[in-house]
């Protein structure tokens, strides 16, 4: 199981294209931009050193520049984040950890960029972030040149709902994102970082087959709200990334997925540490739709 800090190979290989590094609101990044989709990646060196002020200002400030740098793009919009922190639980104030201090500088980057003409968060992009073991803040923003729409799972509290348990601001993604008519015509499901969290709450605590059973549910239920149909099959699902707490873990994992979602798909396996301490497994991926809802 390999340790990453990149997007998984199906957005890499849609974003495939000449690169160039740039910088935007004095934050330097790479724009990489292809046929079918473009990336915005942003590295930012040695953060373990900032205090909680500094990392939140660090955040806001990066996503501030993606803004802007999407604007002098064709592919301009953005449907994916994926977020690697250093030290994801380090607590850096009296209450927050550096999870909690990312998530409150991405949503005040977020507050008139996604808000709707309501003042809610419900046009946000799905996402992932997870810890990692160097230095570095990185984020990658897959856009496109089309909107996605944007999905809450029936089974969860929308992210940016959380109570004030999980940060003075909350998290700030939609459960999924679906692109209508991109790869060959097709309407994608690409699925957030989906883990064992009913409602708001972290449920089967240190239980991997219960993480497991939870997670997978989740992904159905959110496969069966994009469908808007009970005429689904997980074998949808053409791509999975695993983010896994623990290496040894591996192999159990590897035959939950196989049984649930078959052998056809391409699976991904990357060790992290995720954005609660007590979850053992998360899983991402991209689906195919079928029944047009979305076409």
């Amino acid at each position: 199981m390999r340790r990453d800090v990149a997007p998984p190979a199906w957005a890499r290989e849609a974003a495939s294209g000449s690169s160039s590094h740039v910088t935007h609101e004095g934050v330097a990044m790479d724009i990489v931009e292809g046929k079918g989709a473009s990336f915005v990646i942003i590295r930012i060196a040695d953060v373990e050193r900032l205090n909680a002020e500094q990392f939140e200002e660090q955040t806001h400030g990066a996503y501030r520049a993606i803004q802007t740098a999407l604007t002098t793009l064709r592919l301009s919009h953005p449907v994916r984040f994926w977020n690697y922190l250093p030290a994801i639980h380090q607590p850096l104030d009296a209450t927050r950890d550096r999870y909690k201090v990312f998530n409150a500088g991405r949503y005040r980057a977020f507050q008139g960029w996604f808000e709707n003409t309501q003042g809610d968060a419900d046009r946000m992009p799905a996402a992932s972030a997870v810890g990692h073991s160097g230095s570095e803040l990185v984020i990658h923003c897959l856009a496109l040149d089309r909107p996605g729409v944007h999905l809450e799972n029936p089974r969860q509290i929308p992210a940016y709902r959380y109570s004030e348990r999980y940060g003075r601001l909350p998290p700030a993604f939609a459960r999924a994102t679906v692109v209508p008519r991109w790869v060959d015509g097709r309407t994608l499901l690409i699925a957030a970082g989906t883990a064992s969290i009913r409602g708001e709450e972290s449920v089967c605590n240190d239980n991997l087959k219960g993480q497991l059973t939870e997670t997978i549910n989740n992904l159905r239920s959110l496969l069966g709200a994009a469908e808007g149909s009970s005429e689904f099959s997980l074998s949808q699902f053409e791509e999975l990334r695993v983010y896994c707490a623990r290496p040894a873990d591996s192999e159990t994992i590897r035959e939950s997925i196989a049984a649930a979602f078959g052998t056809k798909l391409r699976l991904e396996m990357v060790e992290a540490n995720l954005c609660r301490a007590e979850l053992l497994v998360e899983i991402e991926g991209m689906a195919r739709l079928v029944c047009g809802r979305y076409a």
